[in-house]
């Protein structure tokens, strides 16, 4: 056996186990981590998102809550991301004000997290009416006026987040 025969049997042992960890999370982004040729770094951070501040009244079409992840330089002084800066990772989901007051988990897969800026990277997350139906996990989304919204650095590998500021 050669050192190639052995170098390929670990990458194949490697990815198998990547690829079936990515299955587990159930995420379009996490196969694509998997799947993808030479190293990739896939980072989950799990945001707690609350609002204690009351929403409008619950509408028929709901509401969706969407999480992304910055880096820290990406982040202006009123804690909105920059408009021509696009987010590491995102996701979205719908929500309801009451399932918001109690505070909602979600897991924010980010791709080659390790090769960021150095900081722990800014978790920026804002509720909205409408249903989470917006393209590629809501990676081009940026809170509308009105839209509640609030932002917290990592820690951990986690982050608390309010949503307690109101966009203009």
């Amino acid at each position: 056996m050669t050192n190639l025969d052995i170098i390929g049997k670990r990458t194949r042992a490697s990815r198998s186990s990547v690829v079936g960890s990515a299955a587990a999370s159930a995420s379009w982004v996490a196969l694509l981590a998997a799947t993808s040729l030479g190293a990739v770094s896939l980072e989950r951070t799990r945001a707690e998102v609350s609002a204690k501040e009351p929403l409008a009244a619950e509408t028929a079409e709901g509401y969706r809550l969407i999480v992304q992840s910055y880096s820290s330089t990406s982040v202006g002084e009123d804690q909105l991301p920059f408009a021509n800066h696009r987010p590491l990772a995102s996701a979205q989901r719908a929500v309801t004000a009451e399932e918001l007051a109690h505070g909602v988990a979600v897991d924010v897969l980010q791709i080659d997290a390790a090769k960021g800026d150095g900081h722990a990277p800014v978790i920026v997350a804002w509720v909205e009416r409408g249903a989470p139906d917006l393209d590629f996990d809501a990676r081009r989304a940026r809170p509308g006026i009105g839209a509640v919204y609030g932002l917290a650095k990592t820690s951990g590998g986690s982050a608390q987040i309010e949503l307690r500021r109101r966009a203009a």
